[in-house]
């Protein structure tokens, strides 16, 4: 059976219930980057905390919004390349409103926030549990080196853990406060449970299979590499805004937050190229 006729056996659009919860995330990102960026008053916080914000919804109405409904449209279609940027772009968006509804000072989008994390966390895990990981696992083999991405993503988890472990650990041991919370107060927390939470166990979970050849391995390694190209303008526009507002920021730190987004964004082109045109 060739290639085309093995994909197009699987079911790769979104279900139509899929499709009504993107939709949402759409208009509620859109609604809540808007409100961030143009109405007085609409956070409370630090004034370093609320400039990062500002300029995080910035990079989610420019970048974020835009790429789910890409991805959204080209999956809709039947593309393969347009169901793991569809995939890539929830996680992305599961990301940024986790983090939000943790870290922000309460407002009157809070439910907002849970809504998004909700129904972007849940579409996207329904989205994987549905994508047909064989087929993928075809389209992709012999066209990309599964150890090689493997070891991409174990190197991205294992620097992502050690950057956050590195100011946890000393921080518990000499019960200092750790360098995020020295900066932002409590919320800063936030950054540590998503990433060390979520993130890093996911990074590490596909370098395992995609080292062992596993299917699912292509299916989730992918994802997570166009979510982290989407988190690359994000990271480096919080770098540059903290670097701005004289937020202490070590030579390691701005590197272990920069660069793995950036190498991400580099493999996950390549692995989008691999993937082939589906027309």
């Amino acid at each position: 059976m060739s290639v085309r006729a093995q994909s197009a056996a699987m079911p790769v659009a979104p279900k139509r219930w899929q499709v009504g919860t993107t939709l949402v995330v759409l208009g509620l990102a859109a609604a809540s980057s808007l409100l961030g960026l143009f109405r007085p008053g609409h956070y409370a916080g630090p004034q370093a905390l609320l400039a990062r914000t500002r300029v995080e919804d910035a990079v989610v109405l420019a970048v974020g919004v835009p790429a789910l409904a890409v991805g959204l449209w080209t999956a809709r279609r039947g593309s393969l390349r347009g169901r793991i940027g569809w995939l890539g772009a929830l996680g992305f968006h599961a990301y940024v409103w986790t983090s939000r509804s943790v870290s922000l000072a309460f407002n009157d989008f809070f439910l907002g926030y849970v809504a998004l994390l909700t129904l972007s966390l849940f579409t996207l895990v329904a989205g994987v549990l549905e994508t047909d990981a064989d087929a993928v696992g075809r389209r992709l083999d012999g066209r990309l080196s599964s150890r090689l991405y493997a070891g991409v993503l174990a190197v991205v988890a294992a620097g992502l853990a050690l950057l956050w472990l590195s100011e946890v650990v000393p921080a518990t041991l000499t019960g200092t406060t750790p360098g995020i919370v020295a900066e932002f107060g409590p919320r800063g927390l936030g950054t540590y449970v998503v990433d060390l939470g979520l993130v890093v166990p996911s990074l590490a979970v596909a370098a395992g299979w995609l080292w062992r050849g596993q299917p699912r391995g292509y299916l989730v390694g992918g994802a997570l590499l166009v979510f982290g190209a989407l988190l690359a303008p994000v990271l480096t526009a919080i770098t540059v805004v903290d670097l701005r507002t004289g937020v202490r920021m070590t030579a390691g730190l701005i590197a272990g937050t920069v660069l793995p987004p950036l190498v991400a964004a580099a493999f996950a082109a390549t692995y989008l190229r691999a993937l082939g045109s589906d027309g």
